[in-house]
Parts: structure tokens; sequence; C-alpha cells
């Protein structure tokens, strides 16, 4: 069945996570605020189920609300982009739909054109990554004092700690690819030359499970900080201290 624009659907797409973000979360304000009774599905990189999501998409409410379902960087878990892909799973929904990814490729970017309303968020040329990278070679070189300074730093420089998260993470996931995957294998994800040529070098800093250890606390921090439980900040600075 052919995938037709939803006005319900509104994507928000963009490499600067905290504009894209605190777009979607004036939308959806706007929309609970006209309707409290709305029923509100969130799904990211942690919480992402196939089965809870499709239903969650496809499920009407029997309280009188209107069903809103979010999704929310599940590009990150390793099932988000098939099921993106999985035909069907974006035909006639009848629910609000908010979605929130930071660089989709080309056919889930088509995909997005055709079930509904994009807006783009790229970095800003005069805070493209600041001193993001600074935090992320430093964890890369397991350098825990300089990756604390470099914490610090962006903590009172103002940055959002989602975003250094969010930098954190993507330096431990691509060690991790580097020591896990050929360099072929790599490419295909669409990592820069650049970035594999000076990542390969220090994943020997790393055994692959200690890598798989810090994506796996970085996930559940993250998740934690989400639900009110932790401080994200406080954590990433524990996590940094133990690097």
């Amino acid at each position: 069945m052919k995938q037709q624009e939803n006005p319900a659907t509104r994507i928000f797409v963009g490499e600067d996570r905290k504009r894209s973000r605190d777009a979607l979360h004036r939308v959806l304000e706007a929309v609970k605020a006209k309707d409290p009774n709305a029923l509100v599905s969130r799904f990211d990189d942690v919480s992402f189920d196939p089965v809870f999501l499709r239903e969650a998409l496809f499920n009407q409410s029997i309280f009188g609300g209107e069903n809103i379902v979010v999704i929310d960087g599940i590009l990150d878990h390793e099932g988000g982009e098939e099921f993106y892909l999985t035909e069907g799973n974006f035909t006639d929904i009848p629910n609000l739909l908010f979605i929130c990814e930071t660089a989709p490729k080309k056919e889930i970017r088509a995909l997005f054109k055709k079930i509904g309303s994009i807006e783009e968020f790229p970095l800003l040329k005069t805070e493209e990554r600041r001193n993001d990278f600074a935090v992320a070679d430093a964890v890369a070189m397991r350098d825990r004092r300089s990756a604390w300074v470099e914490l610090c730093k962006l903590k009172r420089s103002g940055a959002a700690m989602e975003e250094v998260h969010g930098m954190i993470f993507w330096a431990v996931k691509t060690l991790y690819m580097c020591a896990t995957q050929k360099r072929e294998e790599v490419m295909k994800t669409g990592m820069k030359e650049y970035t594999y040529r000076t990542y390969q070098p220090r994943t020997k800093k790393f055994l692959v499970s200690e890598l798989e250890e810090k994506l796996a606390a970085l996930k559940t921090m993250y998740h934690r900080a989400h639900h009110g439980d932790q401080d994200l900040g406080l954590c990433l600075e524990k996590f940094l201290l133990k690097l």
C-alpha cells in the first residue's frame, strides 16, 4: 500500500540535537495543552521494541483522548533502521506521530518526506561542535583527566548535557565499530574516512568487552536521567572518572 503524507506527522531532523528536541517538545506540549487526555508513548534507542511501537502507532485510545507517538533516536538501536524500512509500518497511521533523528540515511529520509513534514536542524556554523570534539577525543584516548576537564568546561559554557552525552556515546560507539568491524563494513555505515583513521588506532586502548559495557552504561544513564531518576551531568562526570 502506498504511504502518503499524514499532516499529523511531524519529523525533526539534524545534528543539532538540542534545537531539534526543543522543537519537538514545544509541539508536543502544545498538543497536550489542547488535549489533556492525550496518551503519549515514547520510544528511544533504549526503550525501542518493534512490536510495542507498531501497536502504539496503530492502536486507538479508548479514553477519548488522542494517541501521540514520539520516536526519538531509534536509529541508534540496531533494529531501528529495519523498522523504518519495513513496508506497512507507517501506512495510514491514525495517531499523531513525532519523529526526531540525527542523521537518517537517504532511504529513511525519503520515507520521512512521504509520511510527514520535515524540519531541519543543522549545526550552526558559529557553534559547530564547539569543544564537544575535545571531550570525545579525550574519551577515545582514554584520558580521564582531560575528559573530565573538558566536561567541566562544557558545563560552565551552559552546554546541554544531552548533547554532551550524545557526543560521548558517539565516541564510544565509533570505537566499538572500529574494533569489531572491517574497514569496508564501517565505511558502509557512513563513517568518514578521517574519523576511521583517527579512531581505529585508539581501539587498542580498550577491550571490546569494555566498550560494550560502556555503551550499556551510557544507555542506562540516559534512560534513567530521562525519567528523572538521575542527574545526567553527574552521571557523565562519574563515567569519565572511571574511564
